[in-house]
């Protein structure tokens, strides 16, 4: 029998906005990491992918744990997602940022719609208003 490779990622969310450990002008709720084993110490949740540390997060932030199944499933690639968000990955500039204000303050808070309108992922819209201060988006 061969050796089968073992797909396993963990779903976390969190208590508030937390920096992203990779990009530290993103803000998150919640993030997917690919790991095989959960261990404590220290007052922070350890993530290991084949005995490897892959991620740290103060349990005092951490809201939820989930396994998720689909960690092996095929996501798109970065040419389709720029398709679809041709914004993606681009600096806000002062105006978009004014628009993106106004639009919110007129009481829109559909991030698919509002991803649309600025060509950007939903969850750069929520990264973004939470940067700007405005109030805890769940």
């Amino acid at each position: 029998m061969g050796e089968s490779t073992v797909r396993a990622a963990f779903r976390l969310t969190f208590t508030d906005y937390h920096e992203d450990p990779d990009d530290n002008d993103v803000l998150r709720r919640a993030v997917t990491v690919h790991a095989d084993q959960i261990t404590f110490a220290d007052g922070n949740l350890n993530l290991w992918l084949a005995g490897t540390h892959v991620g740290e997060f103060p349990l005092d932030i951490i809201e939820s744990v989930c396994p998720r199944g689909d960690a092996g499933k095929k996501r798109e690639s970065p040419e389709e997602l720029r398709a679809r968000y041709p914004r993606m990955g681009h600096p806000w500039s002062p105006e978009e940022v004014r628009q993106l204000l106004a639009i919110y303050q007129q009481g829109e808070r559909d991030f698919d719609t509002l991803g649309e309108q600025f060509g950007r992922k939903p969850s750069a819209i929520r990264s973004r208003l939470a940067k700007l201060g405005l109030e805890s988006l769940a």
